[in-house]
């Protein structure tokens, strides 16, 4: 099918985002420019397309030019504190996260999305007050509290932290990853009974993390039923990447060498 509108080039280029293929998506926004100048949505996609691509310095140019018709768009606001931190450019970021965060102070995706800029580069401090605002906006969405409590247990706030993951899991029982996370906090601050029923409140077939999982093994529980025990050990396989030994007593006493062990 043709190409007739702006919108039709909008949706082709996201569909090609989406599907990991920046450098096409970004052939199509950049004619749906030339053919419908000023259109902000396209150029808001060709400003996506060149971060993708890691063109972080037009992605930024691209980006303050839209600033400056659309100041109120948290998501354009976004994607240039995105920019700038791709660039090194933190106080900037930082600033412009904000403004972002005082338009969508009610959104909490958006709220969380913007703690997570900062929180996947490991600027923990800088992403707190963004999941503060997410769990405020919305108090009884689990995702905003399973985000602070990982920001908060990052920042080594544990009793903060353990309060936010547990609100998570009482959220939503079958959030498998934040009774994984919370199992893992409630082991490396001692409280091993705790974790230990935490962790083995998580299904075997579900997705587990390598932490959760070396933490419950190392805390001494396998499975004795025959066919539990083979799927563990296909879990342990499909999580570690290695097959675990036949004797499970291997596996624990090794695990938890590793885990007493010094720091690297």
């Amino acid at each position: 099918m043709s190409i007739q509108s702006s919108e039709d080039y909008e949706n082709q280029g996201l569909r090609l985002l989406q599907s990991e293929q920046p450098a096409d998506a970004l052939l199509v926004f950049e004619e749906g420019v030339r053919r419908f100048p000023g259109d902000a949505d396209l150029t808001m996609g060709t400003a996506m397309a060149r971060l993708r691509l890691g063109d972080f310095a037009n992605a930024s140019e691209i980006l303050e030019d839209l600033r400056r018709t659309r100041s109120r768009d948290p998501e354009v606001l976004q994607a240039l504190a995105q920019s700038y931190l791709e660039r090194g450019l933190l106080p900037d970021a930082v600033k412009v996260a904000h403004e972002a965060a005082e338009i969508a102070r009610q959104d909490a995706k958006q709220l969380s999305r913007l703690g997570r800029e900062f929180y996947s580069r490991r600027l923990y401090r800088e992403a707190l007050p963004f999941y503060e605002l997410a769990a405020e906006a919305s108090p009884e969405w689990s995702e905003t509290w399973f985000g602070l409590g990982a920001c908060q247990w990052a920042l080594r706030q544990a009793a903060s932290a353990e309060a936010a993951l547990r609100r998570a899991v009482e959220l939503d029982p079958a959030d498998w990853q934040a009774r994984q996370f919370l199992g893992c906090v409630l082991c490396d601050v001692g409280r091993k009974d705790e974790a230990r029923a935490m962790l083995q409140s998580v299904p075997l077939d579900a997705p587990w993390q390598k932490p959760a999982l070396e933490r419950l093994v190392a805390m001494a529980w396998w499975p004795s039923e025959g066919s539990k025990s083979r799927e563990m050990e296909e879990l342990w396989a499909r999580t570690m990447g290695n097959v675990a030994p036949n004797n499970a007593r291997d596996v624990m006493a090794e695990v938890s060498r590793k885990m007493d062990g010094p720091s690297a």
